[in-house]
């Protein structure tokens, strides 16, 4: 794609994203021109300072695209915490549908720019490292912000509008920071997890191409990796074992994710069953007689419904990302199997 069509899509998506924050804060209009006006100049600054250079125009929107997801980010995340904190309804949280999906458009875009990235500016062997590592994580982490505000604001929306769904929406909602921590969480590995299937479909895509001869197109620098690393790398077997390290080394947050998300079910059962044993004993030391007992034992055993929620919603959503974990993790061993099987064959011959 012309980086002039790249440039202008970009700008355009961050328009969206002004122009939509713009309106949800209720903001004068034209105030959705200076963030737009300001992304502009950045450009034409970069490309004016470094003329022809490609790498250095991709890298400022990769920088305007971050700050885009945190305006949004930091736009839907006071009135999630407003819903977390005091449990008050958000009026008008329907309208901020289209700036969310803006904003998952403009983390997509930025998916494409890092794959587009791996192949300017570096080493034959780490075009290809750089795929292995996954996707940048601040961007992943105030995405997966955006997201877990957005999950709130949509559970609150859905229980104002249906009463039956409140057995569901009250788990997430009424049970503490946990929950939404969790989710958070949750969201984090599941970007970092489609970060690294989409850069490892970029790879696939670089590796057919390299097997067939084809034009490397987009993906022409990690193709002509791949034709280093097979016809030119005098230390192969150390190339090919630094590609499985740093493949290795990618999976050290997933799994660390994985791994954490039900410890945090965990943490809210010792809470809950904490706070409803600190209820119990204050019962037992009090004076009151037998006619408030019926009311009092109530409110210290309602934090148990903390201790079990949270498990449950920890251990559900542990289920989904270990699957999904599972599956990235098989895909990429595959590509790496067959780069090194390919590598292999052609020095062999």
């Amino acid at each position: 794609m012309s980086i002039r069509i790249t440039l202008l899509l970009y700008l355009l998506l961050l328009a969206l994203v002004a122009v939509n924050a713009v309106y949800v804060l209720d903001w004068p209009p034209w105030t959705a021109a200076a963030p737009v006006a300001t992304a502009a100049g950045a450009l034409a600054l970069v490309r004016a300072v470094a003329p022809g250079r490609r790498p250095a125009l991709l890298a400022c929107l990769q920088v305007l695209g971050t700050l885009g997801l945190v305006a949004v980010a930091a736009t839907l995340a006071a009135p999630a915490w407003q819903v977390i904190d005091t449990g008050a309804s958000v009026s008008g949280a329907g309208r901020m549908a289209p700036m969310f999906a803006a904003a998952l458009a403009l983390y997509g875009a930025n998916l494409w720019l890092d794959a587009t990235l791996s192949g300017a500016g570096a080493e034959e062997l780490e075009r290809i490292a750089r795929l292995l590592s996954g996707p940048r994580l601040l961007p992943a982490l105030i995405t997966a912000l955006l997201l877990t505000a957005g999950f709130v604001l949509a559970l609150e929306w859905i229980a104002r509008g249906a009463e039956d769904a409140r057995v569901v929406t009250h788990r997430f909602l009424e049970r503490g920071i946990i929950p939404p921590i969790t989710v958070l969480l949750f969201f984090w590995g599941l970007l970092l997890l489609f970060g690294k299937r989409w850069n490892g479909w970029y790879l696939r895509r670089a590796l057919r191409r390299w097997r067939s001869g084809e034009p490397g197109g987009a993906a022409a620098p990690v193709v002509a990796s791949l034709e280093a690393l097979a016809a030119g790398t005098p230390r192969v077997e150390e190339s090919l074992a630094l590609l499985w390290r740093r493949y290795e080394e990618s999976y050290l947050l997933p799994r660390y994710i994985s791994w954490a998300v039900p410890i945090l079910g965990f943490i809210g059962t010792v809470l809950g069953i904490s706070l409803a044993a600190d209820g119990i004993r204050r019962i037992i030391a009090s004076d009151a007689g037998l006619s408030g007992l019926s009311s009092d034992l109530s409110g210290a055993i309602a934090p148990l419904g903390i201790a079990f929620d949270t498990t449950l919603i920890a251990l559900s959503l542990s289920v989904v990302l270990t699957l999904f974990l599972s599956l990235v993790q098989r895909d990429e061993e595959r590509i790496l199997a067959t780069i090194e099987w390919e590598v292999r064959g052609s020095r062999g011959g």
